[in-house]
């Protein structure tokens, strides 16, 4: 079919509006064609997915194609979005190329003509500007007349469309998965995406305005360089948007550029990065200062970071205040997990970490019964842990008749990295394009879609917490029960220690709210494996003392 708009595919490549654009990822994608070596089915490392990201890899087709053969290569996106256009990366730019959009993935629409290649080289970008805005869930971009090169390829696709609810993901390669930018209480910080999500709290969930602010779906905060001042990486944080904004000097303005670089577009060349080598899983506790509100001398708080694991803290005998240990980090870190192995464990205990000189409690139990304590997200800024123990374990936590405290190891798992801003050019000099994010849209966001499993995992910790204290006064009355030869079934005395062991120990149903729960769990500080063990802890002394 002929074009009806011929005379516009002349204007087929124009510039981006920065401020008012976004480029979104398609979620799968397809091609009519693919290279093979050797493999029937194609290679897949260049298969249509590889055009997905502007990572290493790219699409290519199988080449040889004749001069009228069209190939395609087809975008998806699981939600539909308002479009603008579309921007291309070639690998191997065609000779002519057409683009189809379709608004339900299936019925498609001619959006742009057939035209010749703009420019002569094998890879370019190219942008691909439509009429007007469209509904889109899918496009196509066809190719035919092979140039020298014989292929068609693509490094990546991307749908540019109305400003909406984003993620940006990061390009840092990390273990844990993809890493996206969250706000994170007044700093930004990089988080597992995954994680970020499953606390249903909106916080990797942002928005840029018409003035270019971006602006976070959480609290409605900006980001702002603080101070308009860049020196040294400058500090960047989530304020309030109208107080930033009025100084005029773009410090809350952002766009992402079309290599994926954060920009800040009135101030200058700079560009938001991430410094830090330590990774995201470093065990910042082995450069942390230790101190103690109570020690032995014989068994000094400095033991808890020396890498000896026969070697611990002790704290005075018989402590009737609360004890305190304290780890002051080399610097602020992204804390992620908290592991402590006991000696002699406290009961009730609370984790507090410091951010700007201000304590806030992450964690705390009047009914640990454990030897391991592993406390695991939500992460939290902070520059030094307090492990504030305020009551000794009427059995595991005496040494020789006498109440106390022990740690042997202290383990905080973070990341170092730190936001900064520096000179565009300076900023891509690095091994894991930690200064490119993807814009991934969030087409629907509603902080009431994880209320439930969040709902879930609060009781199950209430849960915890009294099946933790009845399996301690169970510990205690099991000397004096053996004493005096009671064999009656001890379900009776405590019926409601066999009710919490049994609800737990019957495993988790598959349904969707236990599914959401399993998600959500980690990132609320839901430590299953120590439930489990507890609950195993309870069985066992209820076998004891039945029998």
């Amino acid at each position: 079919m002929l074009c009806h708009y011929c005379f516009l595919c002349f204007a087929f490549s124009v510039p981006l509006a920065a401020t008012t654009q976004q480029h979104v990822a398609f979620d799968v994608a397809s091609t009519s064609s693919t290279y093979s070596s050797g493999n029937l089915a194609g290679s897949p490392a260049f298969a249509a997915q590889q055009a997905l990201s502007g990572g290493s890899g790219y699409w290519c087709s199988s080449g040889g194609h004749s001069a009228g053969q069209s190939v395609t290569w087809t975008g998806l996106l699981y939600s539909r979005r308002v479009a603008l256009g579309v921007k291309v990366d070639w690998a191997y730019s065609p000779g002519e190329v057409k683009v189809l959009t379709s608004s339900d993935g299936a019925n498609f629409e001619e959006a742009k003509c057939w035209h010749p290649s703009t420019r002569s080289e094998a890879a370019f970008k190219e942008v691909f500007m439509f009429d007007a805005p469209r509904h889109v869930k899918a496009v196509t971009i066809a190719m035919r007349t092979p140039q020298s090169w014989s292929y068609f390829g693509i490094n990546s696709a991307a749908l540019i469309t109305e400003p909406g609810p984003l993620m940006l993901v990061s390009g840092i390669t990390s273990a844990a998965g993809e890493q996206c930018l969250i706000a994170d209480a007044s700093e930004i910080n990089l988080a597992p995406c995954l994680e970020a999500i499953a606390t249903g709290t909106g916080k990797e969930v942002m928005q840029f305005d018409q003035d270019g602010q971006l602006v976070s779906m959480m609290d409605g905060s900006c980001l702002t360089l603080l101070n308009g001042d860049a020196a040294g990486g400058g500090v960047l944080a989530m304020q309030e948007c109208g107080a930033s904004a009025s100084s005029g000097d773009g410090r809350t303005s952002f766009v992402v550029a079309p290599n994926g670089q954060l920009k800040l577009p009135r101030m200058g060349n700079y560009c938001v990065t991430f410094l830090g080598g330590g990774g995201f899983d470093a065990n910042v506790a082995q450069d942390a200062d230790t101190s103690a509100t109570s020690s032995d001398a014989s068994q000094p708080v400095g033991n808890l970071v020396d890498g000896d694991a026969q070697s611990y803290w002790a704290s005075g005998s018989d402590p009737t205040n609360p004890v305190d240990v304290q780890l002051d980090l080399s610097t602020t870190s992204q804390i992620k997990s908290i592991e402590i192995e006991w000696e002699h464990p406290a009961q009730a205990f609370e984790l507090q970490v410091s951010s700007r000189g201000k304590w806030t409690s992450i964690f705390g139990t009047t009914g640990n019964n454990a030897r391991t304590t592993k406390y695991v997200g939500p992460a939290v800024s902070g520059n030094a842990l307090r492990i504030r123990m305020s009551k000794p374990h009427p059995t595991l936590g005496s040494s020789g008749g006498k109440a106390l405290y022990s740690i042997r190891d202290v383990r905080i798992l973070a990341s170092t990295l730190r936001s900064v801003v520096q000179d565009c050019a300076e900023a891509e000099q690095n091994a894991d394009a930690r200064d490119v994010f993807f814009e991934v849209a969030v087409p629907e966001f509603d902080p009431r879609g994880a209320a439930a499993a969040r709902q879930s995992v609060a009781l199950l910790r209430a849960a915890e917490e009294r099946l933790g204290n009845l399996l301690a006064e169970l510990y205690v009355t099991m000397p004096s029960l053996a004493a005096c030869g009671f064999k009656q079934s001890f379900d009776k005395r405590l019926p409601a220690l066999a009710k919490y062991a049994a609800a737990f120990s019957g495993g988790v149903a598959e349904d969707a709210a236990s599914i959401a729960v399993a998600a959500v769990s980690p990132s609320m500080g839901m430590n299953t494996a120590a439930l489990q063990e507890l609950v195993e802890a309870a069985q066992d002394a209820l076998k004891q003392i039945s029998r």
